[in-house]
């Protein structure tokens, strides 16, 4: 849980209290939650294989008029899990949160440090207030085979008379090795070349990782029609053994600027830099599947051992499974706004909303959000108008932690009332979902269409 490097702003100057960006608590994580609330917590309780069922359809927001949308307005039927999640779609991802149950979703994630409000509804399964630092840190749960190490910034005190003073974080199991294992390898598919995350794709590293977007409101659009190609904010979250990253970019006041689609692939970008630099002159080994998963013969479809999928739904877009090296030594890093973190464990993520660029970030207007420079690198190109700073969080992590928090429960509690606008990326291929249905989960505030979030 060693926080190895954190990037608050960006042009902050010589400044002193200035604000860290990575640990504010005030912008949506978008689609990086979906793994973590919705998929993890399926594999988790409900024995999920990847290739379970979803269908992407018109879905309106129970006890609502609020129908839910992905950033294309297009649905893609029926698909597997792991196209779902991999192609990002939000109408499987929430239904999946509903059959989960909203309440099990909430305290699942707490595990991880993340603390989604009580009456948030199901639209936190594709976002809620999260930052870099956080999310770094959750992501770094799947690396270390779901264990979870709490952020820590001091290794070590030595005094003046010379005694020193080692200081470690001690983890604690918030999910079974499977299903780390399970989504790690989903998330594989979003940086691969043809992935939706193909900008932070770095040839013979074994990482994992998820974009995110978050888009504007019809109320936010009216007050400010000029935003209406633009996302609100862009994310990335992503690991390796070694290290986990998280990345937001996007602007402090975006009612005034938003990120168009050339920006919203800066996140992915910092991230790439950052992850290559860190895993440079390393050994960069891969997962091993673990015993207590099962691959059906020649698919990409894994499945928890005692609940093997009933028929193999097979589907060219998705990738295949690999199984190589043993998980559990990736440490966790996370990084906020404008931050980028990255922890010990080595991985990239796909979508963010922070923009931490070392030396790659694409050229810009001068009213472009923000790009947040690397610990690595002295490059920040921005324009003057960007706001957003990144933060990289990089810790060592590779003690297995003793207390066993997960079961094997399969709770749905459906609570939670209004339902927040929606996270929406924009993906390169066509996928479909999982079809739904109604619960007792309260609609989002924003009245409306809740925007959709990638």
């Amino acid at each position: 849980g060693d926080v190895i490097a954190m990037i608050g702003g960006r042009k902050q100057g010589n400044v002193q209290l200035g604000l860290n960006r990575a640990v504010q608590t005030s912008r949506s994580n978008g689609s990086t939650m979906k793994p973590l609330m919705d998929y993890a917590p399926a594999i988790e309780y409900l024995n999920w294989p990847t290739d379970h069922k979803l269908t992407d359809e018109k879905y309106v927001y129970p006890g609502t008029d609020i129908q839910l949308q992905d950033w294309d307005k297009k649905y893609m039927g029926k698909m597997t899990m792991r196209t779902a999640l991999s192609k990002s779609r939000n109408v499987p991802a929430i239904k999946t949160l509903r059959d989960v149950g909203y309440n099990q979703g909430r305290s699942f994630v707490k595990q991880m440090g993340i603390n989604v409000p009580k009456d948030q509804g199901l639209s936190a399964g594709i976002g809620s207030d999260v930052s870099s630092l956080q999310l770094a840190s959750a992501y770094a749960s799947f690396s270390n085979g779901g264990a979870y190490y709490k952020p820590s910034y001091v290794s070590s005190i030595e005094t003046t008379d010379g005694d020193i003073h080692n200081y470690s974080s001690s983890g604690k199991r918030v999910m079974r090795q499977a299903t780390a294992y399970m989504i790690t390898d989903m998330l594989k598919d979003v940086v691969k070349p043809d992935g939706m995350g193909s900008q932070a794709h770095i040839a013979g590293l074994p990482q994992a990782a998820k974009t995110g977007t978050t888009n504007y409101s019809d109320d936010e659009l009216k007050a400010n029609s000029s935003l209406g190609e633009d996302a609100k904010d862009s994310l990335f979250a992503g690991y390796t053994k070694r290290y986990s990253i998280g990345v937001w970019t996007g602007y402090d006041n975006p009612s005034s600027n938003g990120l168009d689609m050339t920006q919203q692939q800066i996140a992915g970008k910092i991230y790439k830099k950052l992850m290559s630099y860190l895993s440079e002159g390393k050994t960069n080994s891969d997962w091993t599947r673990p015993d207590s998963v099962g691959q059906v013969p020649h698919t990409n479809v894994l499945y928890i051992i005692g609940h093997s999928p009933r028929g193999v739904y097979s589907q060219s877009s998705s990738n295949s499974a690999s199984d190589t090296t043993k998980g559990g030594e990736s440490s966790s890093s996370s990084s906020s706004s404008d931050s980028s973190s990255s922890s010990d464990s080595s991985s990239k993520p796909t979508d963010g909303n922070s923009s931490s660029s070392s030396d790659q970030s694409p050229a810009k207007s001068s009213d472009n959000n923000g790009s947040s420079t690397n610990q690595n690198s002295d490059k920040n190109s921005s324009s003057k108008e960007q706001n957003g700073g990144s933060n990289q969080n990089n810790s060592n992590n590779n003690s297995q932690p003793s207390n066993n928090n997960s079961g094997n429960n399969n709770q749905n509690n459906n609570g939670g009332n209004n339902q927040p606008s929606q996270p929406s990326e924009p993906a390169p291929s066509n996928n479909t979902g999982n079809t739904g249905g109604g619960s007792n989960q309260p609609a989002p505030s924003n009245g409306g269409n809740a925007p959709a979030n990638k």
